[in-house]
């Protein structure tokens, strides 16, 4: 009997880590708890290297400044939920994702 086939697919994260600034923000969100509920927002979380991450997937042809403009986006979603955050004090991760189907 034949093997079904994989699919694998890689997708670029781009995020900042949760540390615990970011993390308190975020449990007193309300919009954050609501869009995180009802998986309704664009912010998802993901564990790379055991630490945990909040960004989104981008794709991966982008020029640099299309990058940039992903960069602004991430820092307006992230904003939205939680206005009173500095990010300009955290770096921006970027790192691959592997999917298998």
């Amino acid at each position: 009997m034949k093997k079904p086939e994989q699919l694998i697919e890689i997708k670029i994260f781009m995020g900042y880590l949760q540390n615990g600034e970011i993390q308190m923000h975020l449990n007193q969100s309300p919009s954050w708890k609501e869009a995180n509920l009802f998986q309704t927002g664009n912010l998802k979380e993901v564990h790379y290297n055991h630490k945990e991450y909040i960004g989104h997937f981008i794709p991966s042809n982008l020029a640099f400044d299309q990058l940039k403009q992903k960069e602004r986006e991430l820092k307006a979603a992230l904003l939205h939920d939680c206005p009173n955050l500095n990010l300009d004090k955290y770096p921006i991760y970027l790192f691959p994702q592997l999917f298998l189907y």
